[in-house]
């Protein structure tokens, strides 16, 4: 194999194809990425034997072969390199020249046919087509709520819910629930719901942090999931589904409130953070009591060893008062995934849930239990 790629190209899709390199893999072949050369493109592979990112680009192919090399010794190397051409040859007996510039490297590599393939999605899969902006919203809004410390639980992965035209995305970790409700552009799958892993799902919004546009397309298939975008497909985020079942969410979400209050969100944000370095030192609890008047909401915590904390924010409140506490990560989470200016708080009892809604969207909705005040 020898190919010369440009190194802002090469080192932008190594960035995505890392994101599938397990910081502890199960298999020592795991450790390494592969690299293959044919038809004027390279293709990138990582791959933890649960997700799979493939990414391909063009280059110079010179000849075609294919390599698996230390996934992250590579990448510390092409990020040090200087700003020009690369050139990358493997030999036969399993050795990797990498040549930019006045910069030369020789690394020991494995055959490409030693790595493991991805799973195959095959051809008789479902398609939804989303667009990227949009669903990047979404899965801001969701993500946070769900765990990935239950691995094969249902908390540890991201229910999408298709249904009646409509997306839904919804995370929960048992403590707290996160439902956006999205309308669909094109109906190009049936009535389905799929649970994808947390990880992969915290990946691919990484992944759509570093700047892709347009349209995402997510390939269904009986126990695989798979991403692609950029232009003609260049990436591919393939993962198995979770196969364990999901909890009747729209059950958890309270049909009436006692009262309801609006804040904004930014000053809300700024108390709860407050409060949140004492909340902190209450072993585990991290507990903030609000309380209402009829025109502020008060917010405290306290650490017996270490003091107190208490602040105050003006809201609009209809109905009755309220006494309640919440874990304030909990409540300070929705607060920073969301962009609106104010937010709404629905409350029934110092026991029932609380419910952060967003008063211009009725697409989100996140729900919230309750710590039990001390007596």
């Amino acid at each position: 194999m020898k190919v010369k790629l440009s190194l802002k190209e090469f080192t932008r899709h190594l960035q995505v194809a890392m994101r599938a390199i397990a910081a502890r893999p199960t298999l020592p072949i795991l450790n390494y990425m592969l690299i293959e050369a044919e038809h004027g493109k390279v293709t990138l592979t990582g791959y933890d034997m649960e997700m799979g990112i493939r990414v391909k680009f063009k280059a110079d192919v010179i000849e075609d072969g294919g390599v698996a090399v230390k996934a992250k010794t590579l990448n510390e190397i092409v990020s040090q390199m200087p700003d020009e051409d690369v050139e990358l040859e493997f030999n036969e007996i399993s050795r990797i020249s990498l040549r930019g510039g006045r910069s030369e490297f020789t690394l020991v590599g494995k055959p490409g046919a030693e790595y493991p393939r991805l799973p195959d999605v095959g051809d008789e899969e479902e398609v939804l087509t989303l667009p990227i902006d949009r669903f990047m919203t979404n899965l801001k809004r969701t993500i946070f709520a769900s765990s990935m410390d239950m691995p094969k639980n249902y908390t540890s992965g991201i229910l999408l819910n298709l249904k009646e035209g409509m997306l839904q995305i919804v995370a929960t970790d048992g403590r707290r629930l996160a439902l956006v409700t999205d309308k669909l552009e094109t109906r190009e799958v049936g009535e389905r719901a799929v649970l994808i892993p947390s990880k992969t799902m915290n990946e691919l919004a990484r992944i759509l942090g570093m700047g892709w546009k347009g349209d995402l397309e997510l390939h269904l298939a009986e126990n695989l999931a798979m991403f692609k975008l950029g232009e003609e497909g260049e990436v591919e985020i393939i993962t198995h589904l979770l196969d364990t079942p999901y909890p009747d969410y729209e059950k958890v979400i309270p049909e009436k409130s006692e009262g309801i209050l609006t804040v904004e969100r930014e000053r809300l944000i700024g108390c709860l953070r407050q409060v949140g370095i004492l909340a902190r030192q209450q072993d585990g609890r991290d507990m903030a009591v609000l309380e209402s008047d009829d025109d502020h909401l008060k917010i405290s915590s306290k650490a017996e060893s270490e003091g107190k904390a208490e602040v105050s924010v003006p809201i609009d409140r209809d109905g009755d008062k309220l006494k309640v506490a919440f874990n304030y990560q909990y409540l300070l989470d929705p607060l920073l995934a969301l962009d609106d200016d104010k937010v709404t708080l629905s409350y029934s009892g110092s026991l029932e849930p609380g419910v952060l809604r967003i008063p211009s969207d009725d697409s989100y909705t996140y729900v919230v239990m309750p710590v039990r005040l001390p007596e």
